[in-house]
């Protein structure tokens, strides 16, 4: 992931509002769906919902998962599916993406794959939780390398730090086969610069919101399928697709919120025994 970083704060008022969309699954093929649902059509549904509320984001974050089969022709789609954003878009890949091509192909203005943005008096740091050809996440080294450079750095700038793996257990035995492997170094790191204030994740398909050691503790539902909550096995939800909205107020709080769907997707299996 690219390590320069973005200073944006010419644009942005007192408090920074991100809009969180995550988990698109997009198919390589526009009629293809997954677990029933047509994923591509799911995603701009839930994006088209998010951005006709009255304020608009100044920017937003794509946490991991936006293609279900990573191929050119997939980002490609998907960019076109995000030109109707009104701000820069800041991306970070998860299990299923292609970090190589989500760089060359999905970034291109007004989509960044970086590791830094700067704000006002914030920072949001991107990290790649993705182990190749694995469904569950660590943080190599030279990511955490990266994440105590931002932190050392920026020591004035509260920081928010976004991946795709979730670092605490979702409270689902299976889907917590497949968190990041090395939470406890991840946090250790974050205990030594008090200026941490929150982790945002997607992967989990769910709404998760907790506090751990000190931090605000973010998971977010999928603009598709959901998961349900506490299950030992693979098990769908019925809720509609979803999105998050975060705000970053001056003196280092986080207020958020997740807004859904009013329906959820048409043709949705929910007896399905997992993809």
């Amino acid at each position: 992931m690219n390590s320069e970083f973005s200073m944006v704060e010419e644009r942005l008022g007192d408090v920074v509002r991100i809009l969180q969309i995550t988990d698109f699954h997009i198919r390589s093929q526009p009629d293809e769906t997954l677990l029933g649902v047509n994923t591509k059509q799911s995603f701009e549904a839930t994006l088209a919902a998010a951005l006709a509320e009255a304020t608009e984001p100044d920017l937003a974050l794509l946490t991991g998962d936006l293609a279900q089969d990573a191929s050119a022709s997939t980002y490609e789609r998907l960019r076109e599916g995000l030109a109707s954003l009104p701000c820069s878009g800041y991306c970070l890949p998860g299990n299923h993406d292609d970090p190589s091509l989500m760089a060359s192909v999905l970034a291109r203005p007004p989509i960044h794959y970086q590791s830094h943005i700067l704000l006002k008096g914030w920072q949001i740091i991107c990290l790649d939780s993705t182990i190749r050809h694995s469904p569950y996440g660590k943080l190599a080294d030279d990511q955490l390398a990266l994440l105590e450079q931002y932190l050392l750095e920026y020591p004035d700038h509260f920081a928010l730090v976004a991946l795709h793996h979730h670092p605490v257990a979702s409270g689902s035995a299976w889907m917590d086969t497949m968190q990041l492997e090395n939470a406890d170094a991840f946090f250790d790191l974050l205990d030594r610069h008090s200026q941490a204030r929150g982790v945002v994740f997607g992967h989990i398909h769910q709404t998760l919101e907790s506090e751990y050691r000190g931090l605000r503790i973010l998971g977010t539902p999928s603009t598709c399928f959901q998961f349900k909550p506490g299950q030992a096995q693979f098990a769908l939800d019925v809720l509609p697709p979803g999105y998050r909205w975060i705000e970053l107020h001056p003196d280092g709080h986080i207020t958020t919120q997740v807004k859904r769907l009013n329906t959820i997707p048409s043709g949705l299996d929910v007896e399905s025994g997992g993809y």
